[in-house]
């Protein structure tokens, strides 16, 4: 009979793809990983991955056998969320989060996890959006609130809402109450987060639709600095409106009015299939109606 331990090692070799990044997902050294592999090997006396290459790749029993993985997990996560219901047993979860999330919505969350979930400890991890959906795929992070995320297999996605950008530019650079095109904008140096930024990218796809091409210089990805780029007078940006309210009525910062107006990015909570579902269900309902709340108030 297969043990939980030997279940959790073929099921993470599957999904990362290597003995050795199961092994650390597990803490464990990668010669016990591979004891416990052969061991499962041994017990389904069938091929479970395709010979050579990456250990991802399943043979039909390995795709059988991860199906099975993944109701189990799903099993055992539901009857530990019951033990916790009645003996409030103690639990981490990693949440990764991007700067935006921490800056506006993430506080109302932590209270709300706290008095619906007063076991549950969050624990946060702010970083870029790509690094943090890798490290949910991985297993190193239990959930993710991420801007617009690939579809990944195995991956839920579940929609938070629409976070509202707009450009922003020192005070008095153009003129008020007046939707601006883009070509006007066009006329001043935009400053951008990295390439990979989904906002950058929605940005790129508004200036190629309206055939300009501004000059574009390279700000950094933290957000309150662009802000004081722009402040400045070195240029404008597309930036978050939640997060500059005050500044936009102290008049510090000009959200300019535009035609078409700036993007909005939809913002999603993120976990694994089946290893955090029955938990991830219900947090990702207070994400969203923390994100909501906040976006409809401001």
């Amino acid at each position: 009979m297969l043990t939980i331990k030997q279940i959790q090692t073929f099921y993470w070799v599957a999904r990362l793809g290597t003995l050795n990044k199961a092994a650390e997902k597990l803490y464990i050294t990668q010669s016990a990983a591979t004891k416990r592999l052969q061991e499962v090997e041994a017990i389904a006396a069938a091929p479970l991955f395709e010979s050579g290459g990456r250990k991802n790749v399943l043979t039909p029993k390995g795709q059988e056998m991860m199906a099975e993985c993944e109701q189990l997990f799903a099993l055992l996560e539901e009857l530990d969320l019951l033990k916790g219901a009645t003996q409030q047993a103690a639990r981490i979860v990693h949440v990764g989060l991007t700067e935006l999330t921490a800056l506006t919505w993430f506080g109302r969350f932590i209270r709300a996890m706290k008095d619906i979930y007063p076991s549950v400890t969050v624990q946060p991890e702010i970083d870029l959006s790509s690094l943090l959906r890798q490290r949910v795929e991985e297993g190193r992070l239990d959930f993710a609130i991420l801007p617009d995320p690939p579809n990944v297999e195995g991956l839920v996605r579940m929609q938070l809402g629409a976070a509202p950008f707009g450009w922003f530019a020192a005070p008095g650079t153009f003129a008020p109450n007046v939707a601006h095109p883009l070509r006007d904008l066009a006329a001043y140096t935009v400053i951008e987060q990295s390439a990979n930024s989904i906002i950058t990218e929605l940005c790129a796809q508004l200036w190629e639709s309206a055939g300009v091409q501004p000059d574009r210089i390279y700000g950094g990805n933290n957000i309150n600095a662009l802000a004081g780029l722009i402040s400045a007078g070195v240029g404008i940006s597309c930036l978050p409106v939640a997060m500059f309210t005050q500044e936009i009525e102290r008049g510090q910062l000009q959200l300019v009015q535009t035609e078409p107006a700036a993007p909005q990015v939809l913002y999603y909570f993120c976990f694994l299939k089946h290893l955090h579902s029955a938990l991830g269900y219900g947090v990702a309902d207070i994400a969203r109606r923390s994100f909501s709340l906040t976006h409809q108030t401001r």
